[in-house]
């Protein structure tokens, strides 16, 4: 067979072969960005979560927040178990339901988190290994915006069972942990 007939064949073998996954680009963009997990079906969080944003990135533009909306609870409890999301805005009865498993969470199992802030009936939560100094970041920034977006005080959040060691550091008006030296 002529060489010319041969080209299109290899064209189409380099074509397949080098097929790639876009999953190194989303690992990047979550590092990137602060993302703030919400669900379609926790009605409440996504729109509070573009507000939460907005807040966020006005006392702390480094953080570069983002919304980032998962379609069901099943998609929430996948992205946060595998700690793919670090962040996600529940419901507080739907927080209660994911750290129990039980609820809409029945079918997938407990997560274990904790709470960064609440906002009435809306509760932040943060993956356990969450870095406390991030934690007292986001914090001090909430409590910064606090008027603009409705947060509870701080004397309420205090009262909160479960709440990351960073985020009651931050509620102390204590000063920011030390970055680890390898950041």
């Amino acid at each position: 067979m002529k060489f010319y007939l041969r080209l299109p064949i290899f064209i189409l073998i380099a074509f397949v072969l080098s097929a790639h996954s876009p999953w190194g680009q989303y690992q990047v963009y979550r590092q990137k960005h602060l993302l703030i997990m919400s669900t379609i079906e926790d009605e409440p969080t996504y729109p509070f979560s573009k507000k939460l944003v907005a807040a966020i990135n006005e006392v702390l533009p480094h953080a570069s927040a983002r919304p980032a909306r998962a379609k069901h609870f099943q998609r929430v409890h996948s992205l946060f178990s595998t700690k793919q999301m670090q962040i996600m805005l529940l419901s507080r009865s739907n927080a209660v339901a994911a750290f129990n498993g039980d609820g809409p969470f029945t079918a997938y199992g407990s997560l274990d988190f904790r709470v960064l802030y609440q906002f009435g009936d809306l509760q932040l939560l943060g993956q356990v290994d969450f870095p406390d100094q991030f934690a007292w970041l986001v914090t001090d920034a909430i409590m910064r915006a606090q008027a603009i977006i409705e947060a509870d005080t701080p004397d309420i959040v205090l009262e909160l069972p479960n709440l990351h060691p960073g985020t009651l550091t931050a509620l102390k008006n204590e000063p920011m942990p030390l970055l680890p030296e390898s950041m």
